[in-house]
């Protein structure tokens, strides 16, 4: 395989004939993420381009190896999306250049930044919540039932087992040996899920570009298709540890928590379900889980204290310890350890 980076990426597209031998371009490496190489071409015709390049070794502490292939999930899933979605919501696939495992895309407008930046800096961002929940309902919605799913790569889940099970439930039952049958029965469900739909399994703030025009949300490798549970759970346990870094900071908490409630505005509007639904259900165990994967599991996020994980660490196991877990005793769970008394 050929490896692009910053430093050959040029020489690449001009050898490839992707681009005209006279091109300038000024390239940039795009960081955050763990799994590949991501840069931005910018030329001097006006066009920007992002390359992706699959990486077999993640860049984590703990080992951590995926298959290279999962970079056509991600071109799969962008055809899928991209044809059903606003234009803007998700890149559009350039070309894929399969002997090297290489995809290009459009980028998001100049001057996005992550979601998870302006979290970060404490912005309560209630609307912008609210379009997260109906762009993820959209999909949920909009892909029920379709033909794309059934067949490769999005219906392999091998991907979705080596980046999210595996270092994320299977990791937290290594640690939490006493939650280990709870774990290994939401394992179950995902490997057979009761509904099917398109899953981003990567749907989160840092995923999610702010531009004036709303979101552009990218990083499809995960993508399968599976219980769209999931996603509200890896989703909602993101918000859910900027909340609990709010209570540490002393920032306005019930700001912070309003996110969740905005997100569920927007994402039962679209598929047109309660919070008393099974699907809402299964997504309050996999929040808990995926809360203690991001303290004990292969990729722990950071801008947690140690503190502020014993939280986590406690929050999360009881939750999971509870019979008939549902949305609403896991939020009064969350804001009883954030100090807040329930609802």
């Amino acid at each position: 395989m050929r490896e692009v980076s910053v430093e050959t990426a040029a020489d690449y597209l001009r050898s490839t004939a992707r681009v005209p031998a006279a091109m300038m371009m000024e390239i940039e490496e795009l960081t955050g993420g763990v799994s590949n190489v991501v840069v931005l071409v910018e030329m001097s015709d006006g066009n920007r381009w992002v390359l992706k390049q699959s990486r077999a070794q993640l860049r984590t502490d703990q080992l951590w190896f995926s298959r290279l292939d999962r970079i056509w999930n991600e071109a799969s899933a962008l055809a899928l999306l991209d044809s059903i979605l606003p234009p803007g919501t998700v890149p559009s696939v350039l070309f894929e250049d399969h002997a090297n495992y290489l995809l290009a895309m459009t980028c998001a407008p100049e001057g996005s930044e992550p979601w998870k930046a302006r979290l970060l800096r404490g912005e309560a961002d209630h609307d912008r919540a609210k379009l997260a929940g109906r762009i993820l309902g959209q999909v949920h919605r909009m892909t029920e039932g379709d033909t794309m799913l059934n067949r490769p790569p999005l219906a392999d889940r091998t991907v979705f087992d080596q980046l999210r099970i595996d270092p994320y439930f299977r990791q937290v039952a290594r640690v939490h040996v006493d939650l280990g049958t709870k774990i290994a029965a939401l394992v179950e469900g995902l490997t057979a899920p009761v509904e099917t739909t398109f899953v981003h399994a990567d749907f989160s703030p840092k995923n999610m570009l702010v531009h004036e025009g709303g979101f552009t949300v990218v990083d499809f490798e995960t993508a399968h298709a599976g219980d769209p549970a999931f996603d509200l759970g890896f989703f909602l346990s993101h918000l859910l540890l900027k909340s609990f870094r709010v209570a540490k900071l002393g920032g306005d908490l019930e700001a912070a928590l309003g996110r969740i409630d905005a997100f569920w505005r927007g994402y039962l509007d679209e598929v047109d379900k309660t919070l008393e639904d099974p699907r809402v259900g299964r997504g309050a165990a996999y929040a808990a889980v995926c809360c203690l994967a991001r303290v004990d599991g292969k990729s722990p996020v950071d801008y947690l204290h140690e503190l502020d994980e014993d939280s986590v660490r406690r929050f999360a196991g009881e939750a999971l310890l509870q019979q008939d877990l549902d949305w609403s005793s896991l939020m009064a769970r969350a804001r009883a350890e954030m100090g807040l008394a329930e609802r």
